[in-house]
């Protein structure tokens, strides 16, 4: 419980100061890991490994390699990304190592998912009412649409498709379901606030999937789920209308930004095409892409607005490979957890903007989740997981006495002495 607990606590210190350009903020996250995993590895417990750590190994390596052979048109910016991406793979493997015991997953969980309430809350107010000032108090750059330390709403909305999921999953339990259902419905009503297109359109899939998902499972009578589902739609509307979907509105009118878009995928793909085996070197893209734009759209493009094109660009074709592997072997226990949908959508996301990049806290919470959801995987039983073990056809936790669903694999259920 105590990896958790550091776990969660740097996670939350990630995202607080993610506005931080100065190095220093990162660096201390990066060191904390980097402890964190130095007292994991020397502690007598046997380290096991998720099949996935394979090709996020690879990628974590791929840098390293870029620069040994000189590919890179700057070494510095690449062993940037280098420790970057090392980071990426110990908080994988610390929370995937961490979270397979059912409790202490759940409580993981439950602590991030109110933290993300908290903070999508106070993110709303910030938005109207700071003139732009991370928490009212630090300039950002920026005279408005700034969300808590997010100076960009697309990364908010990539963070908050994370958390709802988790949020809609523990919602189905049994403690505390009034806060965890608030916390589902203040992150989704945040997400429309952010006026992010490409967010409204995830989190309003993840929510209708999370549904489907839970009555494929038949975690509870219909006619509750039913009443759930009509309770979240009447809160969430009514949220909608106090934070306000006039910005939302306005950018799906709005097309100005399209074309810098497009034409920043074109030429990443003719990047791949001049070095389609090692790349320019991570990080390098806003480096190397003057040298492909198309026209001069007025304004620095720093990043390609595609992740997965820009990990083309810049890694190689073998790069790209290696974290499409990972995210194959990501989706199936991501879909079957519940609360791992949001690395599928956070994985779409990066179709159409660059969740990955610029704010490496981003993808550190990515990893967090995606070693919480292949911890799912994990199981002995099939039993349902989480909250949801102990309900449903077949399940041992209702019939056996273990609501809770806290009971170890194959334990048997206290005997009870005939009532006569």
């Amino acid at each position: 419980m105590s990896t958790a607990v550091a776990l969660a606590a740097l996670l939350g210190y990630a995202v607080l100061t993610a506005f931080v350009e100065e190095r220093w903020a990162w660096s201390l996250f990066q060191a904390g890991i980097f402890v964190l995993a130095g007292w994991r590895a020397v502690r007598p417990a046997r380290f096991q490994a998720h099949l996935a750590l394979a090709p996020l190994a690879a990628a974590g390596a791929w840098p390293f390699v870029q620069l040994a052979l000189g590919t890179s048109v700057s070494r510095a910016v690449t062993f940037s990304a280098a420790l970057n991406w090392c980071t990426f793979v110990l908080v994988f493997a610390l929370s995937y190592e961490t979270l397979r015991a059912p409790e202490v997953r759940r409580w993981f969980l439950g602590v991030i998912t109110t933290f993300g309430m908290l903070l999508a809350f106070v993110a709303v107010l910030q938005k109207y009412s700071s003139g732009g000032k991370v928490f009212w108090l630090f300039q950002s750059g920026y005279q408005e649409g700034v969300l808590g330390p997010f100076v960009s709403r697309n990364q908010f909305a990539a963070w908050v498709e994370l958390l709802l999921p988790a949020a809609l999953y523990m919602a189905t339990g049994r403690r505390l379901r009034p806060l965890f259902g608030c916390a589902a419905v203040v992150l989704f009503s945040s997400a429309i606030a952010s006026a992010s297109r490409a967010g409204f359109v995830l989190v309003s899939g993840e929510v209708v999937v999370a549904a489907a998902a839970l009555a494929a499972r038949r975690a509870a009578p219909r006619r509750a789920l039913g009443l759930a589902a009509l309770q979240f739609a009447v809160l969430a509307a009514v949220a909608t209308a106090i934070v306000g979907w006039q910005g939302l509105a306005a950018r799906w009118e709005s097309r100005v930004p399209e074309a810098v878009r497009i034409d920043a995928v074109r030429a990443s793909l003719e990047m791949v095409r001049a070095r389609p085996w090692l790349g320019s070197g991570l990080g390098t893209w806003p480096t190397v892409y003057p040298r492909y734009a198309g026209f001069d759209a007025g304004v620095f493009v720093n990043q390609a607005h595609n992740d997965w094109a820009q990990w083309a660009a810049e890694g190689g074709l073998p790069f790209m490979l290696f974290l499409a592997a990972f995210a194959v072997l990501l989706c199936k226990p991501a879909v079957q957890s519940i609360y791992g949908l949001g690395t599928v959508a956070f994985l779409l996301h990066a179709f159409v903007d660059y969740p990955m990049q610029q704010r490496p806290a981003l993808a550190a919470w990515f990893f967090a989740l995606a070693g919480a959801a292949m911890a799912w995987r994990n199981r002995r039983t099939p039993a349902y997981d989480g909250p949801l073990r102990g309900t449903g056809p077949g399940s041992l936790g209702l019939a056996g006495g273990d609501p809770a669903g806290l009971q170890t694999p194959g334990a048997a259920a206290p005997s009870r002495p005939l009532q006569r």
